[in-house]
């Protein structure tokens, strides 16, 4: 009977700390699931960090800290998401996590993230963040021809005279 009572009390602890979200809302990072993600990453203009990582991995509580600080660095920049796999594992599975953390930025191609393989620290995070924003920026810009129509021409259509 005593066996029973602890191996279901084990059992009863894992499922409630596999439930457990890593990040609070104070903490700037969203949380994201198989509901949500398509709708705020997917579809939206901006660029994300998105963190995919399990409550009970060790190398994912070392990371948090790092990851709050560089949500709160890149607030109003760029959105900061984590999933959580032990509940979010359609999401997990169609981005391919294999291991935690897996960090992607999803920036001008949503449908092809870039795997972020840099250092576990909030200053690293933030630069790689950054650095697809430029791309998206330079792609955007480059992507009309350089300037806006007729922008800088001498043509005699547009002089009033």
């Amino acid at each position: 009977m005593k066996t029973w009572c602890v191996s279901a009390l084990l059992a009863v602890a894992t499922l409630a700390g596999s439930g457990r979200a890593m990040y609070s809302p104070s903490d700037n990072v969203v949380e994201l699931t198989d509901g949500n993600f398509e709708r705020l990453v997917v579809k939206s203009d901006e660029v994300w960090v998105v963190e995919f990582y399990a409550p009970w991995c060790g190398h994912c509580q070392q990371l948090a800290p790092e990851y709050k600080k560089a949500a709160s660095a890149l607030k109003g920049v760029v959105k900061v998401g984590g999933v959580n796999c032990d509940e979010q594992k359609s999401v997990c599975g169609q981005y391919g996590v294999r291991g935690f953390p897996t960090i992607k930025i999803f920036g001008g191609n949503k449908r092809s993230p870039v795997d972020y393989n840099g250092q576990r620290a909030a200053k690293e995070i933030a630069e790689s963040a950054l650095a697809e924003v430029k791309k998206k920026v330079k792609s955007i810009l480059g992507g009309g021809g350089g300037g806006g129509s007729d922008g800088g021409s001498s043509d005699s259509k547009d002089v009033v005279e």
